[in-house]
């Protein structure tokens, strides 16, 4: 499923333009006037004596790096403040055994004309391409015979190319409260399918949460065709590239955390930016604000004079996904183990759909598995180990059990060992108590504990958890906080901030 590429020409009808190119080509008119000899930038447009203005970039993620690369580029002297004692925000990596994995982003989104694959290609980064192969696990813990799996998934695809057109075409017509769950209710109760083939559809359906990181409950229908945007070793390689011009010419000051952001204005001359930090206060001619999304939303930071009612709204009526990883990793794959040369390999995915064979607290909570140990897949890179995905309420129900323990413990081993192996379990091969079939070591994230990661992973589209009376307009916030306040000298910058095609993305935020 992961693997199906769509063209979006299948979303709109003949002749038209869909909203997603009509607004990429929007970005790429602004990106080409940005480039053409002017004052972009407030400061340089004051008197005869043009000085170099002094911009601060808030965030040394990906966006944030890049920022202050183009402004580098631009002539700009530029100030780096990262809250944390790395590069890199929610692209980073730990150890599991000996071996580097990312406990952020770990896919390249849409590979035609993406930078952040030719960064990849450029830096020598492994990249890998997932088969389009997979295990379906049903509630009783069986693999769901191939061919109703692959009948059941062609619907699925049908019905989501077919809201993604009618998003595309209805948006505004639609109600604010209807999910995608909700278009496949309907589409199943226009169709000539058996109950049965109907109950298989909507249980394959449920894979579209691990698309967005949420429940597929949570996807707003009228907000669907945003999500049209939707492996390699790790990203460590394209940051260092992306930071080697900040780290060479800009100053950068780690564990500095922004609090408050002030513009001063005065009479006489273009306003001042004040920015305090835990470790001092820096002035600046201009800002750009490149935390993620969900820390605006908790106010970091604080903004004086107050953000306008665009910009809060925006921010209020974004949402942001719940996805978090798991690697577990094992003496040998014996998922792999193959007792004839005949045998198939294991598929690129495993999803394990309402299970009913796992302790009540964790029952209904689906998984999906990536099985990193194919050499055809991985190459030299190849590990006998599992990642999994979870999304709520999954994601943080797991996350609590783990809050308090130090991930070298054992008690954080058992309990997430304990969690998994009614799943890891149902994996071919798997003998319990086999040396070859218990975990060595597990690494889990939590971006949910992560204040500056804004408790989270990436924007997605959620239908709206307000009253209803006053329409919401996601197109219209994102553009928003694009145009973020050039008249106070403050902007935004990040995957939310991105042409929608790249919205939620590695490649958005760069």
């Amino acid at each position: 499923m992961e693997g199906r590429n769509h063209s979006s020409a299948v979303f709109i009808a003949a002749g038209s333009v869909s909203r997603m190119k009509a607004d990429l080509l929007n970005c790429s008119r602004d990106l080409l006037a940005s480039v053409q000899p002017r004052a972009a930038i407030r400061s340089l447009s004051g008197g005869t004596q043009r000085k170099t203005p002094h911009i601060g970039v808030i965030g040394a993620g990906l966006a944030g790096l890049r920022c202050a690369e183009v402004l580098i580029d631009g002539g700009a002297r530029v100030t780096v403040l990262e809250a944390l004692d790395r590069i890199g925000g929610r692209i980073h990596q730990s150890r599991l055994l000996d071996q580097s994995v990312d406990m952020g982003p770990n896919w390249v989104h849409r590979t035609d004309d993406n930078p952040v694959l030719k960064i990849a290609q450029k830096t020598n980064t492994q990249l890998c391409a997932a088969q389009d192969t997979m295990h379906v696990f049903e509630s009783d813990g069986t693999i769901m015979p191939p061919d109703l799996a692959a009948s059941g998934l062609e619907t699925v695809w049908e019905f989501i190319e077919d809201a993604f057109k009618y998003s595309n075409e209805a948006c505004l017509d639609i109600s604010p409260d209807l999910t995608l769950k909700d278009f496949f209710r309907k589409k199943l109760a226009e169709s000539s399918l058996s109950d049965h083939q109907k109950a298989r559809v909507l249980l394959l359906g449920e894979m579209w949460g691990s698309f967005i990181g949420d429940s597929w409950e949570r996807q707003s229908l009228r907000w669907f065709w945003l999500e049209e945007c939707l492996d390699g070793e790790n990203h460590a390689p394209i940051i260092q590239h992306v930071a080697a011009k900040v780290l060479t010419h800009a100053t950068l000051h780690l564990s500095t955390l922004v609090t408050n952001i002030t513009t001063i204005e005065t009479t006489t001359s273009d306003p001042k930016i004040t920015v305090t930090t835990t470790n001092g206060t820096f002035s600046f001619d201009e800002v750009v604000v490149a935390v993620p999304l969900d820390c605006l939303k908790s106010s970091k930071p604080i903004f004086d004079p107050p953000l306008p009612p665009a910009i809060l709204r925006a921010v209020a009526n974004a949402s942001y996904s719940s996805l978090e990883k798991v690697y577990i990793a094992f003496p040998t794959a014996f998922w792999d183990s193959a007792s004839d040369s005949s045998s198939e390999p294991f598929p690129s995915f495993a999803h394990f759909l309402h299970p009913e064979y796992v302790p009540t607290s964790q029952t209904h909570f689906n998984i999906e598995m990536v099985p990193l140990s194919s050499p055809s897949i991985f190459g030299p890179a190849a590990t006998p180990t599992l990642l999994l995905y979870t999304h709520n309420p999954c994601a943080a129900h797991v996350s609590s059990l783990i809050r308090n323990f130090p991930p070298a413990s054992e008690e954080y081993f058992t309990v997430l060992n304990d969690f998994f192996r009614p799943y890891y379990s149902r994996l071919p091969n798997y003998i319990a108590g086999a040396a070859d079939c218990t975990p060595v070591a597990i690494l889990a994230t939590d971006w949910h504990a992560d204040d500056l990661a804004g408790n989270g992973a990436y924007t997605n589209f959620q239908v709206g958890e307000g009253d209803g009376a006053e329409e919401v307009r996601l197109d219209e916030d994102v553009r928003a906080m694009r145009a973020g306040l050039p008249e106070r000298g403050v902007w935004f910058a990040g995957e939310h901030t991105a042409p929608f095609v790249a919205l939620g993305t590695t490649t958005g935020a760069y």
